[in-house]
């Protein structure tokens, strides 16, 4: 093997760690990101996060008042 296909082969060695570096940290955003959503889908105060409270179906949200 030559000493351009050697530095070559490295190079592309060197991407593929920082590829998957970056792949790794993206998964640690992600479950951060899910964790987060649980948590403010379990706290009734969070608007829009819907958990314990049920969706009203019928009608408009009791904010909306008569117009």
């Amino acid at each position: 093997m030559s000493e351009e296909h050697r530095d070559k082969a490295d190079a592309v060695e060197r991407e593929i760690d920082d590829l998957d570096d970056q792949a790794e940290q993206l998964q640690d955003e992600i479950d951060a990101a899910k964790a987060d959503w649980e948590r403010k889908k379990a706290d009734d105060s969070v608007p829009g996060a819907v958990g314990k409270t049920e969706i009203r179906e019928e009608g408009p949200p009791p904010e909306a008042g008569n117009q």
